[in-house]
């Protein structure tokens, strides 16, 4: 959170979000004029903690108009209370008032703003390019014109993601500043790489679509510091700049399919399988960490290499590179490997566990089922969910007679929650009485709290009503669950209870 907004929030309980602060400092300075360079001050750090699209957002917030009261009175800022106040106020003060709702307020702010040689102010003079007022959008437009040159680096490029957002809006005045504005920074390229080094992706972004549009030394640093990136954006642009190039296989394929970040390899392995024939390169991806470039790799090459026995391949490996050469054999799902894959579901590596059960799927179900029980309880979140899509796409009555007794006598938390998940897939009859006899058996509170929220569904569920009724047999044994349970369910499950048994 930032810094400022935490002090006067501090301050005051009321303060929800930069905006409301905004103006709770206006009210001190210009109604109470209580600590009136204390709360300047505070205007100043306010807008240095924003980022730019924050920074859009605050400007919405204030310039938002209702005819209700407002807070702090900032709809009571009207021009004659603005064009009373002295001249020498900081820049941050004339700069937040430019995006007040009354247009006199933000022409006066304006008017002081271009009599000084402020600082820090192109951000709203951007946003202010598309305002409704004719006269405030051009004089917007005038001081930019005279100032941009002039303002500090900084603030140019926190107004990147500004700036460009100037080509969607519909005034004139936004087009024409674009056009001026990126043909300016297109001949500072010391700044364009500032901008790709940005923490903020926005601001990052555009300095490398710019850089983009350069031409030779300057485009090619482009290239190679998008390379260095992690953003997926990023990374797809300067990929096709790269095929732009000439040459660029010989210059760059090579580094492209070894590249550290997967969106690169992903793209460069799809160019070879659409452009390139008998690409050895395409071999090594056999191994890649990556499940969807496996697949398209052990495609490539048995289109393109079939002399070679991609099992036989990640057989060589599973000593270098055990983890992705199990991955692949998990791919190719060949029963000779029984021995060797079934063993490693008791592996330390998660990995390792994941892909014994993709490989699984190769078996008879009847010695899938065994393995998917046991992984209930696995620690990994990832196996679990595995194991839980298995056991509800496979779902029937057997399976449901191994999860009963087990949700009662492995009183495991994350077992049992994936046990109540593979339930729901039954009729939602039987699910209901499954859930109200295993409640008591539940090992936490968690666990509980799962089994109310189910049952509370059931009941509110629309088809509850149509398709399933309770016959007096069926009361009868949830009468006796209940009694038998009572001091055991929590109120909630009892409210269920009562509410189906005394169902028409």
């Amino acid at each position: 959170m930032n810094q400022t907004l935490l002090v006067l929030q501090m301050e005051q309980s009321e303060i929800k979000n930069t905006a409301a602060a905004i103006k709770y400092c206006y009210n001190k300075i210009i109604f109470n004029q209580e600590n009136r360079l204390t709360y300047t001050k505070y205007l100043s750090q306010l807008l240095e903690e924003q980022t730019p699209k924050a920074f859009l957002n605050t400007f919405k917030e204030l310039r938002a108009f209702s005819y209700g009261p407002s807070d702090w009175n900032w709809f009571d800022i009207n021009e004659s209370i603005v064009t009373s106040l002295s001249s020498i106020n900081s820049a941050s003060f004339w700069s937040w008032l430019v995006c007040h709702p009354n247009g006199y307020v933000r022409e006066c702010a304006l008017k002081k703003l271009s009599m000084e040689s402020f600082e820090n102010t192109l951000p709203f003079l951007l946003l202010t390019l598309n305002d409704h007022v004719e006269n405030v959008r051009k004089r917007a437009e005038q001081a930019i014109n005279n100032r941009f040159m002039q303002e500090n680096e900084a603030t140019i490029l926190f107004s990147f993601p500004l700036i460009k957002r100037l080509k969607e809006l519909e005034h004139k005045e936004n087009l024409d500043v674009y056009d001026r504005l990126n043909t300016n920074l297109l001949n500072r390229f010391s700044l364009l790489e500032k901008a790709q080094e940005s923490k903020d992706i926005y601001i990052s972004r555009y300095g490398f679509e710019l850089s983009f549009q350069l031409k030779e030394q300057h485009r090619a640093q482009g290239i190679k510091n998008g390379l260095g990136k992690k953003d997926r954006m990023i990374l797809r642009w300067t990929f096709n700049e790269i095929l732009k190039e000439d040459q660029w296989e010989n210059k760059y394929l090579a580094h492209l399919l070894s590249h550290p970040q997967m969106i690169i390899r992903k793209l460069a392995c799809e160019w070879c399988y659409n452009n390139r024939m008998k690409e050895e390169r395409m071999i090594p991806k056999l191994l890649d960490q990556t499940v969807a470039i496996n697949y398209l790799a052990l495609d490539y090459v048995k289109k393109h290499f079939p002399e070679i026995d991609c099992r036989e391949y990640y057989l060589q490996h599973l000593k270098d590179n055990p983890i992705n050469a199990i991955h692949g054999l998990a791919i190719l799902q060949d029963q000779r490997d029984q021995e060797r894959m079934l063993p490693l579901i008791n592996s330390r590596k998660k990995k390792i566990r994941v892909s014994v059960l993709n490989w699984i799927d190769c078996l008879p179900f009847d010695e899938q089922l065994p393995v998917y029980i046991d992984c209930l309880s696995d620690p990994s979140r990832d196996v679990r969910n595995k194991a839980v899509a298995q056991l509800i796409k496979h779902y029937s009555l057997s399976i449901k007679e191994w999860l009963i007794p087990l949700f009662k006598e492995k009183k495991e938390t994350h077992s049992q929650l994936s046990i109540i998940k593979i339930l729901g897939e039954e009729s939602r009859k039987d699910y209901f009485y499954d859930l109200v006899s295993l409640y008591v058996y539940a090992s936490d509170q968690s666990v509980k709290d799962k089994i109310e929220l189910q049952l509370a569904g059931w009941i509110l569920s629309w088809n509850r009503r149509f398709f399933f009724k309770f016959s007096l047999k069926d009361k009868v044994e949830l009468a006796y669950l209940m009694n038998k349970n009572y001091e055991g369910y929590s109120a909630s499950v009892l409210d269920v209870l009562r509410q189906v048994l005394g169902a028409k």
